[in-house]
């Protein structure tokens, strides 16, 4: 999954290219001696608020759907049978193979390399109990509108992810980007829907104005809106992932043998410097610099990174062993903020999950010392 936020972060770095890029460019075409390229200027305004505005609904898009493709990919593979997936997620995709089949489409447009045939053998696999199925994405990822905040959270609702949009208004993200763009302190109660709503709101039809009604809209985005706009999305979707990230771990590495509670001491565990810094009782199983490790927290989804540095009695360590002499606890620096709540748990990983965690690559992280 981390590649798929990966290339999303890359399309909204190239549109950013594409902002900045306006307004020098048409500093130089202004002062262009042929009187046609001047004239140019105000043509081309329109054609680089078009191709903003498509690609960035577009790539919001293609990210939300392959998002759900490698999620349902991992829960296939985790719960094996395919009468055990989500009730609302096998009448989906029982529905929408079939649609497919019936309109004739197959093996053309964004259906090129796909057939009647195929279809009819995944759809088989997974109906007749073999242990090899495979999934038509296709059908899985089928929306009948434009991602607005209502079908955003009807397609997750479908995998088992309910009121994603709902959640996502108290996500890390989604509250750094309204206290950005707002200049205000984190609202207690989280960002309203209504600001979600809205926003995404005004990207579909702006979109939807461009792709179906053409003409010569009036109404452009100014870089500053422009900016403001790759601002939300980016929120959105980073949030949209934590959240989606958050159901991955906890149902496949909450309670599985390979993980490792790391409890905060009853007195003085923390945290400090930043909320970067925790001091966990001594660990029943091997601790070492560079080991992935997460919280999960029901409303806002998952923080998870690596362990950035250990301390014992004021040594820095770079690996303890499992129930090592530590009495007066492990210091254990962090490179997220651990959160507030007395429900939070620290979770340590034996080994890495290249789904969310990139290849380890060891950076100064916040010193113990402090502990």
């Amino acid at each position: 999954m981390r590649s798929t936020l990966d290339e999303f972060i890359a399309d909204l770095v190239e549109l950013k290219t594409l902002i900045e890029s306006i307004g020098p460019v048409n500093r130089v075409l202004a002062d262009h001696k042929d009187t046609v390229v001047r004239r140019y200027i105000s043509i081309r305004r329109r054609f680089d608020y078009a191709a903003f505005t498509v690609a960035l609904y577009a790539s919001f898009e293609k990210f939300i759907e392959n998002l759900i493709t490698e999620y349902v990919q991992l829960e296939a593979r985790r719960i094996g049978d395919y009468a055990m997936l989500p009730q609302k997620l096998t009448d989906k995709h029982l529905r929408k193979s079939a649609e497919l089949l019936f309109r004739r489409s197959l093996g053309k447009g964004r259906y090129v390399g796909m057939s009647d045939l195929g279809v009819v053998k995944n759809l088989y696999d997974c109906l007749s109990g073999t242990k090899s199925y495979v999934l038509n994405e296709v059908a899985v990822i089928a929306h009948e509108k434009n991602l607005r905040a209502n079908e955003v959270d009807i397609v997750f609702g479908v995998v088992g992810i309910d009121k994603i949009c709902e959640r996502v208004c108290h996500a890390d993200a989604m509250m750094a980007w309204y206290c950005d763009a707002m200049g205000c302190k984190a609202p207690q109660n989280g960002v309203k829907r209504t600001v979600i709503e809205k926003r995404l709101e005004d990207i579909v039809e702006r979109r939807n104005q461009v792709a179906h009604r053409g003409g010569n809209p009036t109404d452009l985005l100014g870089d500053a809106a422009m900016k403001d706009a790759v601002a939300f999305i980016k929120s959105l979707a980073t949030s949209i992932f934590g959240l989606v990230a958050g159901c991955y771990l906890q149902n496949n590495h909450f309670t599985s043998p390979s993980s490792t509670e790391l409890r905060l001491r009853a007195t003085r565990g923390g945290p400090y410097k930043k909320r970067q810094i925790v001091v966990v009782d001594k660990p029943a199983q091997r601790l070492f610099v560079g080991q992935p490790v997460f919280v999960i927290l029901e409303s806002t989804g998952a923080r998870w990174g690596r362990i950035q540095s250990l301390r014992v009695d004021d040594a820095d360590m770079q690996e303890i062993e499992a129930n090592a002499n530590a009495p007066n606890g492990v210091g254990v620096g962090l490179d997220f903020k651990y959160p507030s709540g007395t429900d939070v748990k620290l979770i340590a990983l034996q080994t890495d999950d290249d789904v969310l965690w990139s290849p380890l690559e060891l950076v100064a992280g916040p010193t113990t010392s402090a502990c």
